[in-house]
């Protein structure tokens, strides 16, 4: 959940990090010991990522108002939906239908929006928490059980019922992911309400107080 200016500030550090150690063991050491000038530096490098990457996340998560526990559990289930994303995607190939496809990429852009959301402000993880639990993972496993089904080659009654009765609770699915991303979203739009009044109520008094002027 680091943004890009943190990632790039940490490797910068390690990368100084790794040239100062180098540096210092290949100018104070001779022979087989300057050798080790590489494998020191690398070694440095690494343990400066996991310090300063340490230090950031708990940065982080004080600014957002997040425990270090709640922050990893948050970053773990966004690393895990995407995952899931990925698995979803790979059904676009499977399936052999339109309709089927059309429904597929819903989700996986209904799924996409609500994780850049959570990663953008990892607060809100708590007003989609089914989404990440239950509602992903099963849109992911009814695909993978739905492009099997399509693939029998001997079509009968029970695979023709159990696709449709897979159809349905796909598309229930997509709607409660609608539902989820309304979730996600509900406190901007308030707050966007809010400052909509705010400016309104503002411009009626600036109009009020040109009007008495006038007077």
């Amino acid at each position: 959940m680091l943004g890009p200016i943190n990632f790039l500030t940490r490797h910068l550090i390690n990368v100084l990090v790794f040239s100062t150690a180098a540096t210092l063991t290949f100018v104070n050491f001779t022979g087989i010991t300057t050798m080790l000038a590489l494998p020191l530096g690398a070694a440095a490098y690494f343990i400066s990522n996991k310090i300063t990457y340490a230090i950031q996340k708990t940065t982080q998560s004080k600014k957002i108002g997040l425990s270090k526990s709640e922050y990893n559990l948050i970053e773990a289930q966004l690393k895990q939906a995407r995952s899931h994303i990925q698995a979803l995607n790979q059904q676009y190939v499977r399936v052999r239908s339109v309709r089927a496809f059309k429904q597929i990429n819903e989700m996986s852009k209904l799924a996409k929006r609500i994780i850049n959301i959570v990663q953008t402000n990892p607060q809100k993880f708590y007003a989609v928490e089914d989404f990440f639990y239950a509602h992903l993972p099963s849109a992911v496993q009814l695909s993978d059980k739905y492009t099997l089904l399509t693939k029998e080659q001997v079509p009968s009654t029970d695979v023709h019922l159990a696709l449709e009765d897979t159809r349905r609770t796909l598309k229930d699915l997509q709607i409660t992911m609608e539902s989820d991303l309304k979730s996600a979203l509900s406190s901007d739009i308030e707050n966007l309400k809010i400052e909509l009044d705010f400016a309104k109520l503002s411009n009626e008094k600036r109009k009020d107080r040109l009007k008495i002027g006038g007077e």
